[in-house]
This record gives structure tokens, sequence and C-alpha cells, in this order.
């Protein structure tokens, strides 16, 4: 019996092995044309340059009280808007008006020592005086003696006893004119001068301006218009030279980019930027390059990289650029720390234009 035989409905079709030039359209033409596109493609842009290491940033002052104290009023509420020189906090004043008052005292008491030095010191002039005339009386008395006793008038026990006064006399006119002196310098060399120009009155009324100032301190007050945040709890401790609160500007916006250090070449100030943020990615804002920062983040960082070991491994470093936003009326509002996506237009030049440039 013979084997069944293959009909042509059973047969196999094989598939047609490509052509040549199909081959070489696939394996050479294809990914050289691919190449070329992408080379093109890399070298034709280079006019705009993005990052989404970018943040909204306002102006703000972190206020803190020039006096410790016990926090005993707050006076406007969490992220209320308040205007510069408006009171905000209210600290515990005791020992300040307690300060002030010891100062007064101090100050009157350097007064009345002003003035009992000066009483002392007329004494002192007017004694003086006395003491000159009574020694210019006794020197004129000394010489009548010497001429009467040159006429043997006198004896001469008479003319010593003069002498001896008059010797006295003089000695203590010395003496009165010295104290007066004396009492003269306590007075700083014048005693003619307003009691409130000598310096021991001076240095006890500095005190007593200190010690107002520091009881005008009690009362902490906005240092400009915006929003007043983290504010303390009342009989919270406030220390000084330690923030209190902080208040950030309502007006005043712009946008810190981190740009890669490979980015920047053709980044100038002046530059038109178009901003969007994360919070709104339907709007967006424009801008301008208002500065390029003179240093890295690395460079102001608390310990900046040593690259002197022997793994050091090469990062790109980032730049920080300023941008100036330009918001409208509509515009939603900006809040500080907002994420955003920044893209510079850099002008008109390709990437072609730095590779023919190194080929000239």
């Amino acid at each position: 019996m013979d084997g069944p035989s293959a009909s042509p409905e059973a047969a196999v079709n094989l598939p047609d092995a490509p052509s040549p030039w199909r081959r070489r359209l696939l394996v050479w033409v294809l990914p050289l044309l691919v190449g070329v596109l992408a080379v093109w493609y890399y070298g034709s842009a280079g006019r705009y340059v993005e990052t989404d290491n970018a943040y909204v940033h306002r102006d703000r002052v972190d206020v803190a009280p020039q006096v410790s104290g016990d926090v005993l009023q707050v006076m406007v509420a969490e992220n209320a808007p308040v205007t510069a020189g408006q009171p905000v906090l209210k600290l515990d004043d005791t020992l300040a008006r307690i300060a002030v008052d010891a100062a007064e005292a101090r100050l009157n008491s350097a007064r009345a020592d002003i003035e009992s030095l000066k009483a002392t010191w007329r004494e002192k002039v007017g004694q003086a005086a006395v003491g000159a005339r009574a020694a210019e009386f006794s020197q004129r008395e000394l010489e009548r003696q010497r001429q009467l006793a040159a006429q043997r008038l006198v004896p001469a026990s008479q003319l010593d006893s003069v002498q001896r006064s008059t010797d006295i006399a003089s000695g203590a006119a010395a003496v009165m004119k010295l104290q007066a002196e004396q009492s003269a310098a306590k007075l700083g060399g014048s005693a003619t001068r307003p009691t409130d120009d000598y310096a021991t009155v001076r240095a006890a009324a500095a005190e007593l301006a200190r010690a107002r100032v520091d009881l005008e301190h009690t009362v902490v007050h906005a240092p400009q218009a915006g929003i007043a945040s983290h504010l303390p709890k009342v009989g919270a401790r406030a220390d000084a030279g330690r923030p209190a609160f902080a208040v950030v500007a309502d007006r005043t916006v712009w946008v810190e980019a981190n740009f890669k250090e490979t980015d920047l070449e053709w980044v100038r100030p002046g530059q038109l930027v178009e901003v969007q943020l994360d919070t709104y990615p339907e709007h967006r804002w424009q801008g301008k390059v208002e500065s390029i920062s003179q240093a890295t983040g690395a460079a102001f960082s608390v310990l900046p990289a040593q690259n002197a070991s022997g793994n050091w491994v090469k990062v790109v470093q980032r730049i920080p650029v300023r941008i100036a936003l330009q918001p409208g009326k509509d515009d939603p509002p900006l809040r500080d720390g907002m994420s955003a996506d920044v893209r510079i237009d850099t002008g008109a030049h390709r990437r072609f234009d730095r590779w023919l440039a190194t080929l000239r």
C-alpha cells in the first residue's frame, strides 16, 4: 500500500527571503537616518534651558526681641497681615520698669553730687579769696613794721611776730587756693558748666536712656509689611537674639532656580523666563533673569565638599539663578517655598554654533 501523498493544501508556505535592498535599508540606511535626525535635533537645539529645581521666594525677616521676657500678649493672629511698625508681641516689662526707676534714681543722685561739688568749690574759692586778702594785709603790715624797726621805733621781737603772722597768712592762702583747685578738678576742671554736662551725670543719663529703650523693646514691632507667621503663644519665653516670629513680605516675589553649571553657557541677566508652578499647572508666569550667583550652592554650604581625596568623583554643580517675576492682576497667589519649573530663552543660537566655532 502506498504511503499518504502530500496534498497542496497541506504544504507549508515559507516566507519569502527579504530582498538585498530591503536588508540594506533596515541595517544601514534606517539607523543612519535616525542618527542624523538625532544629531540634527540635538545640535539645532540649545536656545532654551530648563530646570525643575526652582522655588518661589519672598523677603522674609525673622524677628528676634532685643530683650528677654515672657510673652504677655500676642496682638495679631497667625498668618494675619501686618504693617511696618505695627506692634505684634508684648513681653513682661516688670524688670524693665524697675531698671528705669533705678536709673532715674542714679541720675538724680549724680546731679545732687555735682551740685554738692559746685557748692564746695564756691566755698573753697571764697575761702581762698579771704585768705589772699589776709595775706596781702599781713604783707603790708610787715612792710610798715620793717620801716619802724629801721628807725628803732619798735622792738625786734615785734617785727619777728609780724613776720611770723605774714608767713602763716601766706601759707594759709596758698592752701586755700589748692583746695579750690582740687574742688574744680573733681568737676572736670570747670565748675561753671551746666549740671547735665558733667561726665557722671551724662553716664547716669545714658543708663536711664538705655533702660527706657529696653522698656520700649518689651513691645516687639513688625519691621516690614507682610504676613506674620510662627507666632508664639502667651506665656512662652522669648529670648533676646532668638527669632520669635517671622514676617513674610506680601509684595516682592522672585524665583530661585538652581541650574546645572553646564546649562549656563548662554544665560545672561535680562533674558526672558517662563515659570510654571506645581500648584497651578495650567498657569504661566513671565519673568526675567535678574542675577546669577557668583558661587555654587555647595560653596555656600556649612560643610563644603573637599575634593582632595583619592576617591573623588566629579559631580555637576548647581548655580542659583534669581528670576524676577512679573505678576499680573489675575495671577493666583504665590507663597514662599512653592516648587516651580523654569524655562529661560537664551536667544537665537544653536549647539551647532559652538561646534562650528571649535572647528575654526
